[in-house]
């Protein structure tokens, strides 16, 4: 359930797996449905059936983020499993702190979270969403602890007390128990889908970092799977990935582990590379291609412009081309 996206700078990798995403769920844009925007460009009807299919069977929703953006800059060696579920969180409403994240999903556990909140509110006379992003927020949710349950946290510092030697880390295998688990309550019933930018930047030459990778995916698939065959889930969790560079090229600069490392190209069986040369075909037949009426007129302007145009496209000292011809001037016109 791998899928690597590879591509240099202006190959268009971003804003392919972007609509891949939005294809797959199927977003509202504008008023319109994705997918219908997205078959009406394309105009391939294997690939529209394909589509209807997979929206009409797996109703899917996407996580798409930048590993560059979500990276705590305080850590040089932060795993992407950890990036992932502390994106999960945010997108299923939980805290990003994993403490207080922790926290949550306890309360909700028991039935608990929304009284919580409630007497958070009656309180401190705030939101709980507010006080859980504020430099108090251990102390404020311990005094709410305490107003909740007297017996169990005597004192309005108790709970808080009870973390401080408490150890924050988190394992593959818990992000991932903890993501099906947590997507089960708050998204039941739909596929869940990573569409995670910049991953070839974030591990290029870390062979901690590679074999991290391919811890996550792999045990994705593995829980994915069984959880799957027991039909507690509707679809297997797909991550896709995007690199400036190729799988194997990515694999190949880390000599000493090559031989381990060459497990992590089995877990992306789904590899596309795209290539600059298709921006020509992006640029002019997706988004700047014009109607019949419009070319007449631009062939109109052109025309009574076209001794003009060049002169002021005329490049001195240069063998490259820069006089422009019609179907240039129409294709690119904005």
């Amino acid at each position: 359930m791998g899928v690597w996206v590879s591509g240099f700078f202006g190959s268009g990798k971003s804003s392919f797996a972007k609509n891949l995403g939005y294809a797959l769920e199927n977003r509202t844009v504008l008023g319109s449905k994705f997918a219908n925007l997205f078959k009406q460009q394309l105009g391939d009807k294997r690939t529209s059936d394909l589509l209807d299919l997979i929206n009409a069977k797996t109703p899917t929703q996407v996580i798409l983020f930048e590993v560059a953006k979500e990276a705590d800059t305080r850590k040089v060696t932060q795993r992407i499993a950890e990036l992932m579920y502390t994106v999960l969180l945010r997108e299923l409403g939980y805290s990003e702190e994993f403490d207080i994240a922790e926290l949550e999903i306890e309360l909700e556990t028991e039935g608990k979270l929304p009284e919580f909140i409630t007497t958070c509110k009656t309180l401190l006379n705030k939101d709980w969403e507010t006080v859980r992003i504020g430099a108090q927020k251990l102390s404020r949710a311990s005094a709410i602890l305490h107003r909740l349950d007297p017996k169990l946290y005597p004192s309005a510092d108790s709970w808080a007390h009870s973390q401080r030697n408490r150890d924050a880390s988190i394992s593959v295998s818990k992000v991932v128990k903890r993501t099906f688990e947590l997507w089960g309550r708050r998204r039941k019933g739909k596929a869940l889908v990573f569409i995670i930018d910049e991953v070839g930047q974030h591990v290029a030459r870390s062979g901690d970092k590679i074999e991290d990778l391919r811890a996550t995916i792999e045990e994705f698939c593995k829980v994915g799977k069984n959880l799957l065959k027991e039909r507690k889930i509707i679809a297997p969790c797909w991550i896709v990935v995007t690199s400036q560079e190729k799988l194997d090229e990515v694999v190949a600069a880390i000599d000493s582990k090559r031989v381990e490392l060459a497990k992590l190209q089995d877990r992306f069986r789904y590899r596309v590379d795209l290539a600059p040369s298709d921006i020509r075909e992006v640029a002019t037949k997706r988004v700047l291609a014009k109607k019949t009426d419009a070319e007449k007129t631009l062939k109109k302007l052109f025309s009574e412009n076209q001794g003009q145009l060049n002169a002021a496209l005329r490049l001195e000292r240069t063998t490259r081309r820069t006089d422009i011809n019609e179907s240039d001037f129409i294709h690119f016109y904005p």
